[in-house]
This record gives structure tokens, sequence and C-alpha cells, in this order.
């Protein structure tokens, strides 16, 4: 039966021949970073770039994903225009991941927190309605997105979002960092593992020590980190483990004590 320790990835913005191979050497997957950020995804520079990774992945065998633009995005404007920057930067993510074959893509429904009487079930209604749109290029393209937590105070925003879509192309995506240090709640990482149970497919795992996401090693800050391994390897499919950190140290000691069974 396989477990988090055989699905494990790194997150890297800049790929190389050297870089591939040293994960393909050690067995570990890759999250690409790069066309999630803003800068990167200006017309004169990103064909250039597809086409470059097109040609480093071509003989890659690990497991590749991607994260999907997220910067400024609101799903749930009320604005027009602001929705169809929205809409434009999801879309031209999902045809970037089309174009390297990729079929597993990470996006922010990016709540922003509000005191308006219901706002919450509003805030679920939009984003079902935002995200199904894409429902049938994913289904054509046999891409799968993972939605993200960011501020969300429990499992209970993104979860109905999902279950609603009811599409085996859409799925979530637990941040384990996003939890401890944009919320006031602060619920345990086994606790949202196991409350979105089998919609979860895909997990970030850093740390912080609760006021800023600082993406350091797992082992460190205040993240606890009790009965989450295990809640995760008791699901029938188990996530895909994407150490999302900011420094090659960090990620050395995120990837140690993995496989050492912490």
């Amino acid at each position: 039966m396989d477990t988090f320790s055989d699905r494990i990835s790194v997150s890297v913005e800049n790929i190389s021949e050297d870089l591939l191979r040293s994960l393909e050497e050690r067995k570990i997957g890759l999250e690409l970073s790069y066309f999630a950020k803003p800068d990167n995804l200006e017309p004169e520079n990103i064909s250039a770039k597809i086409a470059e990774y097109q040609s480093l992945l071509s003989g890659f065998s690990g497991a590749v994903s991607m994260h999907g633009a997220f910067t400024d995005l609101n799903p749930t404007s009320r604005d027009p225009k602001l929705l169809e920057v929205c809409d434009f930067r999801i879309r031209e993510s999902l045809e970037i991941a089309a174009k390297l074959k990729l079929s597993k893509v990470v996006f922010h429904p990016n709540f922003f927190p509000s005191t308006r009487s219901g706002y919450r079930e509003y805030w679920i209604e939009k984003q079902i309605l935002f995200w199904e749109k894409y429902l049938p290029f994913l289904t054509s393209e046999k891409i799968t997105i993972f939605l993200e937590n960011t501020r969300e105070e429990n499992a209970e925003y993104i979860l109905p979002i999902v279950k609603q879509l009811n599409s085996p192309f859409a799925r979530i995506c637990y941040d384990t960092g996003h939890s401890n240090c944009f919320t006031v709640s602060k619920i345990p990482p086994a606790e949202w593992v196991k409350a979105y149970g089998e919609h979860l497919g895909y997990i970030h795992l850093h740390s912080n020590h609760g006021f800023t996401d600082d993406h350091i090693a797992y082992t460190k800050g205040n993240v606890n980190f009790e009965g989450f391994f295990e809640a995760v390897n008791a699901l029938k499919n188990v996530p895909e483990m994407i150490i999302e950190v900011k420094s090659r140290e960090e990620y050395e000691i995120s990837l140690r004590e993995l496989r050492a069974g912490n």
C-alpha cells in the first residue's frame, strides 16, 4: 500500500537539467511554481519559457504538477472587470499545464474575511459558479485542479465547493502553514486531513511560527503535527506530499525527516 513517503515532491520555481537529474536520482517529484508568479507571465517571456520547460521536462520520469496563478486574484469579486482578469489568469494557467502535459494544478480560492452577515455562504456559492465553468476543459484535458486553503478558518469553506462541483477533476490541496499563520482557529493539521477526507489529494508541507508565512521545514516553527502523518496514511488514496519551503537547506531537512518516517 502506498504511503506519503512514496509520493514526495518539491516546489521549485526555476528548473534545470542538473536539478531534474538530482530529483530523479532521489525519486522526488516536482511542483512548478514559475508560472504562478505574475512577473513571469508577461507576453515577451511566456512563450519561450513554456518551450524551454517542455524540452527540460520531456525526459523527466518523476511526477510533475504546477501551481497556478494566485496573486491578487479574487474569484468572488463583485466587479466584472476584476473577474475577467481572474478568469484570464486561471485559463492561462490551465492552458500552460495542458501544453506541458501536466495533469495537476493548484489554485487559491483566496478567501478574504468579511464581517458581512452570511458571507461564508455567499462566498461558497460564488466559488462554485466560478470554478464549474472550467469543468469541461478539465475533463477534456484530464487535468485535476486542487483548491488550496489560505485564510479559511476550517475545512467547511473549500469542502462544500468541491463536493458541489462533484467532479474527479476538482479536489483539495491542504496547506499546513497557512492554517497556522493565517487563521485565528489554529486547527491542527491532523484535523484538517480528517475533515477533508477522500476529497484531499494534495498537501503543501511546511511550517511557521504562527505570524508570517515563513515556509520553513515542518520540523521547525510551532505547527502541531501530532497525528498528521498517521491521518494522511489512513486515507484510502494517499495525497501527494509537496515540500514547499524557501531554501535548499529547509528542503533537505524536510526530506531527511520524511524519509526517516517522522
